[in-house]
């Protein structure tokens, strides 16, 4: 079996508890200048414990899998992203800036993950409070891209080979939750990890032929 540079959780938060999350966070859209809703985030704070309890029983696995010694997280982020047909985001990395033609680490982030809070859906009957069409989490640099699927959290490294952005929502409302863990090498995690493609060979057809 290829070992992924991914690592996804499917349904780790029931539909439910989903649903208060979203319900809990969510704000009226800010509109910019042109009268057009704009993308939000703000740092997660309602439920945000309930949420990492569900988190921490993945660590070891995550530093078994990453070969990586877990330092900790960050504030989760609530993100909201509107329809307005328009690339959600640009293109981004988590940790780094591209700066004098290299790519300079700029934030304590070794992984990312995403847990989504609402479903791809893109055939009727359409519910915009728990479904969406468009908002796509995309990886320009391996050429696909994967659609949201409630509940589930998938985790990939924060460094400038796993370059992201989230296309255009056409329709009903982009929810979910953006998580950043720190890490290491050695016993205190204090050393520098680095990502090695060498040890995830393949790509995305067979990085995700299983899931947990």
């Amino acid at each position: 079996m290829t070992k992924s540079p991914f690592l996804t959780y499917q349904y780790l938060l029931d539909p439910d508890f989903c649903d208060e999350i979203a319900r809990s966070v969510r704000v009226e859209p800010l509109l910019s200048q042109d009268g057009v809703p704009e993308p939000q985030e703000r740092y997660f704070l309602p439920l945000e414990e309930r949420i990492f309890n569900h988190i921490k029983p993945l660590v070891p696995e995550i530093e078994k899998h990453y070969n990586i010694k877990y330092r900790g997280t960050e504030h989760l982020i609530f993100q909201q992203f509107p329809a307005t047909g328009k690339q959600a985001e640009p293109p981004h990395c988590e940790n780094a800036v591209f700066k004098r033609k290299k790519w300079i680490k700029v934030k304590d982030r070794d992984l990312t993950g995403i847990i989504w809070l609402k479903d791809y859906q893109e055939t009727p009957p359409f519910d915009q409070k728990t479904q969406v069409l468009g908002g796509k989490l995309e990886f320009p640099i391996y050429n696909f891209g994967l659609q949201a699927q409630k509940g589930t959290m998938v985790i990939y490294p924060a460094n400038e080979r796993f370059i992201s952005l989230t296309t255009a929502v056409l329709v009903g409302e982009l929810q979910c939750i953006r998580i950043h863990i720190a890490g290491g090498v050695g016993e205190d995690g204090e050393g520098v990890w680095v990502y090695q493609p060498a040890d995830y060979p393949g790509d995305y057809r067979s990085w995700f032929e299983t899931v947990v």
